[in-house]
């Protein structure tokens, strides 16, 4: 970004006078933002490309809910919260398949056009204690965007935020009855089957996928993070059913976080499943496809069933 390269690179966010204050005129804004040094996040607010170009998806909607306060500074607005899934990215947890847009919970509902066409506008009364600050941003507790999230989402989008807040500490019982001081409001249900079916125990969004299928498709019931001893030590498996010693191991985790396992990793797997294997138990592997493929994944894993039980009997 020339002789300005230095300057911008240290703040995050920029608001069209800031620009300005660093010596910069609308013909440099204009030639930055034609060849892709500087993003528009927003009205009146701006990124260096870099800076986005090095964020992850999740990372990237807490930024535009930045953008979107940054934008508003010095502006007389209605008092405004973040919440739902701007609230659950604020909080950093892992969201799927998340939308783009800002949400925000006020007093009293506002068009759009007050905020900008990528925010959402929620009206509700909120307490001291659904408020907190999270990157100089009000945010809903963990506990308020637990139940926001369960009655706006989809039921797997909404476990899977659940089960994170559930791990962070937030009761199950408390969500509930947060839930029922609501009253009769939308999505309600869901959100009551969303917090009930949560576990904390889940590690990975792939993970509150998975235990969700197996409730789906009728199978007996199976443990969640079961500790099996090995000569090699302990080790934990994502699901198992103990008494036909058969394990459920989600491998969807390099797939849908992006990462590449080293050779170290692999070997290590390796190792530890040739170690169960000689515990005497059965692996089954899946990946993030299979949640989607529910017919296969089911004669899959009743077909292992069945025949770890027929050895049981044997």
């Amino acid at each position: 970004m020339t002789d300005h390269q230095d300057a911008l690179g240290t703040k995050t966010l920029w608001r069209y006078r800031e620009l300005f204050d660093e010596g910069l005129t609308r013909r440099d804004v204009q030639h930055f933002l034609a060849d892709g040094d500087l993003r528009r996040l927003r009205k009146n607010c701006y990124v260096t490309e870099a800076h986005w170009a090095s964020l992850t998806a999740v990372e990237r909607l807490a930024l535009r809910a930045e953008a979107h306060h940054h934008s508003l500074v010095g502006r007389p607005t209605t008092q405004h919260v973040y919440s739902h899934e701007t609230a659950a990215v604020l909080h950093g947890l892992e969201l799927w398949r998340p939308g783009a847009d800002v949400h925000v919970t006020q007093p009293t509902r506002t068009s759009n056009s007050s905020h900008g066409p990528d925010v959402r506008n929620h009206s509700a009364e909120l307490t001291d204690d659904d408020v907190v600050l999270l990157r100089g941003l009000p945010t809903t507790s963990l506990q308020r965007t637990a139940v926001d999230c369960a009655r706006s989402l989809s039921f797997d989008q909404a476990l899977i935020v659940v089960d994170q807040c559930r791990a962070r500490g937030v009761d199950r019982a408390g969500a509930l009855t947060a839930l029922d001081l609501l009253g009769p409001v939308t999505g309600a249900a869901r959100a009551r089957d969303v917090i009930v079916a949560s576990d904390p125990s889940s590690e990975s969004p792939g993970e509150s996928l998975a235990r969700i299928r197996l409730r789906r498709l009728g199978l007996p019931a199976a443990q969640c993070q079961v500790e099996v001893l090995t000569r090699l030590g302990l080790y934990r498996l994502d699901f198992a059913w103990p008494d036909l010693r058969v394990g459920l191991e989600f491998d969807g985790r390099i797939k849908y976080f992006g990462a590449i396992p080293t050779d170290e990793v692999l070997y290590q797997e390796r190792r530890r499943e040739r170690a169960l294997v000689e515990a005497g138990w059965r692996i089954i592997r899946i990946e993030w496809d299979d949640l989607f493929r529910e017919a296969q994944l089911e004669a899959r894993l009743r077909g292992a069933l069945d025949g770890a039980a027929r050895r049981t009997v044997a």
